[in-house]
């Protein structure tokens, strides 16, 4: 046992996905009848005073094993838990009368949430069984589960689950299905740098200062890395998705922090392999309940296996694209571009990521490559993944590619951000990279991610 053994034994849903999520802390809802207690299998666990739980009371499995409690009522059975992240999340399973209702990922770190677990109850007594399926303890993280109660409750409403895979599929289709675009437009952001420079340039510079504005009136996405603690990231994307949800438009977030993050080039850092699920728990904290469309770790799986340090890479993906679809993001895992993976090798290690719980992929974030060409490489990898969807970043790709990555000299921008309904696969064009921040110390340019407005000028030229 390391610390306190946090975790989080989530009932729930299917294997890979949470389905339902609802986030809260209130005790039970009206109507609802709680868990009174909990039998312990002897080693598996304790029942320990709980933050936030009704009557301060939680249970805590931290070895393979299980806990038994009892529920009185006729509805939806809702467990409530949290989780101790370690090489990925927790996995439980839940038994009521004797049968599986469904096994769960418990992705959340940070608070507790809601796992509805179907179908519906029958009116009466049943007994609650919750197996923590999947321990793990090492010398610097331990994966445990919480249980902070179970009720039974009218205003539940979940589908029954099967024990396939197919099921899980679930969360997407409640929180992400279909083009998130559809419903309104890639955000302008008027707190964009762009939005100042062309203050600061107007009466020097007019010509600069229009070609700025130009920027302006599109913007490009928001990233989020481990510049941001996990205690402040929640904030900041919240601040971000707010403002999106208030123009009636759709976020794009980029979340960048996958451990071996650029194998040491000059975007290299990332969290650890044990930081990173909790970390996603909070980003996805701050997603919630708005419309956001999330590309998920530029380079990440165009670079699988190419450095030390990785940890599990597809295991880590997996679980963030569970965590940001459980919130009710718009997953995009992303899969390089057209002149770096083959369409076969990536389609294959998207699917590892769990490209099937997402929505699907980008291509080119970060890259100049031309949009036929994007397009043809990404509808292979659409046909290769189940008829995925994907979007392409055309953010300075208006002039092609050249082969040059770093801060590339004579590029444009591409097309703007919009919606793309042509019969493809495409969702949309996007500006994912920031239009006017700098790839590194390379080409006379800053270092990696800061304001360089010359360059912002030459692009919108």
């Amino acid at each position: 046992m390391i610390g306190t053994r946090i975790a989080a034994v989530a009932v729930g849903l299917a294997t890979f996905a949470v389905v339902g999520l609802v986030t809260g802390s209130a005790p039970v809802a009206a109507g609802a009848t709680a868990a009174p207690g909990w039998s312990v299998d002897p080693g598996a666990g304790t029942v320990q005073p709980g933050a936030g739980t009704p009557g301060g009371r939680e249970l805590l499995l931290w070895s393979s094993g299980a806990a038994s409690s009892t529920v009185v009522g006729a509805g939806g059975l809702v467990l409530h838990a949290r989780a101790d992240l370690c090489d990925g999340p927790p996995q439980a399973e839940v038994v009521v009368d004797g049968a599986v209702l469904g096994r769960v990922d418990v992705v959340n770190a940070s608070q507790w949430w809601d796992y509805p677990v179907g179908p519906a109850l029958a009116d009466g007594a049943h007994t609650v069984q919750v197996r923590f399926l999947n321990d793990v303890m090492r010398a610097d993280c331990d994966r445990n589960l919480h249980v902070g109660w179970v009720s039974i409750t009218t205003a539940a409403s979940v589908p029954a689950l099967t024990s396939t895979p197919s099921s899980l599929l679930a969360p997407q289709a409640a929180a992400g299905a279909g083009d998130p675009f559809t419903a309104g437009r890639p955000y302008v952001d008027p707190t964009y740098p762009s939005v100042r420079a062309a203050a600061q340039r107007r009466g020097s510079d007019p010509a600069g200062a229009g070609a700025l504005d130009r920027i302006s009136a599109q913007t490009a996405a928001f990233w989020v890395g481990d510049w941001y603690s996990t205690a402040a990231v929640s904030g900041a994307v919240r601040g971000y998705t707010g403002r999106a949800d208030a123009a009636g438009q759709t976020g794009v977030v980029v979340v960048y922090a996958i451990p071996g993050r650029d194998c040491g080039s000059y975007s290299a850092g990332g969290l650890t392999p044990q930081t990173y699920p909790g970390w996603v728990s909070a980003v996805a904290d701050g997603l919630r309940g708005t419309r956001t469309a999330v590309v998920l770790e530029p380079d990440a799986l165009a670079e699988q296996g190419a450095c030390s340090g990785q940890g599990d890479r597809a295991g880590l993906l997996r679980a963030a694209v569970r965590t940001l679809t459980g919130a009710g993001a718009t997953v995009y895992l992303d899969a390089g571009h057209s002149g770096w993976v083959d369409p076969a090798t990536m389609a294959a290690r998207l699917q590892a990521a769990g490209v099937a719980q997402a929505r699907g992929f980008a291509t080119n974030v970060s890259g100049t490559a031309s949009s036929a060409d994007e397009r043809s490489y990404a509808e292979q990898l659409s046909a290769a993944t189940g008829g995925t969807h994907y979007v392409v970043d055309t953010s300075r790709n208006g002039a092609g590619s050249t082969g040059q990555w770093c801060n590339p000299v004579g590029r444009k921008l591409g097309a703007n951000p919009a919606l793309v309904s042509d019969g493809s696969h495409q969702d949309a064009d996007l500006w994912v990279k920031r239009v006017g921040e700098s790839d590194g110390d390379c080409g006379g340019g800053p270092s990696a991610g800061q304001w360089w407005p010359e360059y912002a000028i030459a692009l919108a030229r």
